[in-house]
């Protein structure tokens, strides 16, 4: 389980990030860097894509923070949920583009090295992972972002309801929803 972001760690960093302080960025990316992936790469499906927009975030998080105004009761979950929106707009930018192209991309699977297991077992792994990607998409962003909070990012109900400004009850609510929606959407697509 990832180690929680504290109101102390946001409330040192953001100012000093707003005033250019590389160092503070730098702290910043090393606190969200791979939880802002794994929320990614459960929206889009794809490792390259989810480290490539990864990278995306910090980069408007460095050019948007100036204009940022950090919440001082709930420093932490301001700057986390405004972080996640980015990455949530990216993850929809993403899919939109995706929907436009009209071609099918002919390049083949990255080839696999010896010692990855059967190809059989990949390539369905893989497409797990894009009907998972592809299901969260048609949820609503408060039941994506308690999904990913839950079980990427194992946090308690209580951290998820203070990331996302919400109480225990209306997390708890969420979660359930989501995650009937989820195993009709993974049923639809699986053609049960």
């Amino acid at each position: 389980m990832p180690t929680p972001i504290t109101d102390d760690q946001v409330i040192s960093l953001v100012p000093r990030c707003q005033r250019g302080d590389q160092a503070a960025v730098e702290t910043l990316y090393m606190l969200y860097a791979d939880r802002i992936y794994r929320y990614l790469l459960a929206r889009v499906g794809d490792a390259e894509q989810a480290a490539d927009l990864t990278t995306e975030v910090f980069v408007r998080m460095i050019e948007r923070l100036p204009g940022f105004w950090l919440n001082r009761q709930r420093p932490a979950a301001s700057f986390s949920a405004w972080l996640y929106r980015i990455a949530g707009n990216l993850a929809v930018d993403y899919h939109r583009r995706r929907e436009r192209l009209e071609h099918v991309s002919l390049e083949a699977e990255p080839t696999l090295p010896a010692t990855d297991p059967d190809p059989d077992v990949v390539a369905e792994h893989h497409e797990s992972a894009q009907r998972l990607a592809q299901a969260l998409q048609a949820l609503s962003e408060d039941q994506r972002l308690v999904i990913i909070g839950k079980f990427v990012e194992e946090m308690s109900n209580s951290e998820v309801a203070a990331w996302l400004g919400k109480t225990e009850g209306a997390v708890k609510s969420l979660q359930h929803r989501a995650l009937q929606a989820l195993g009709r959407l993974l049923r639809i697509t699986e053609g049960i």
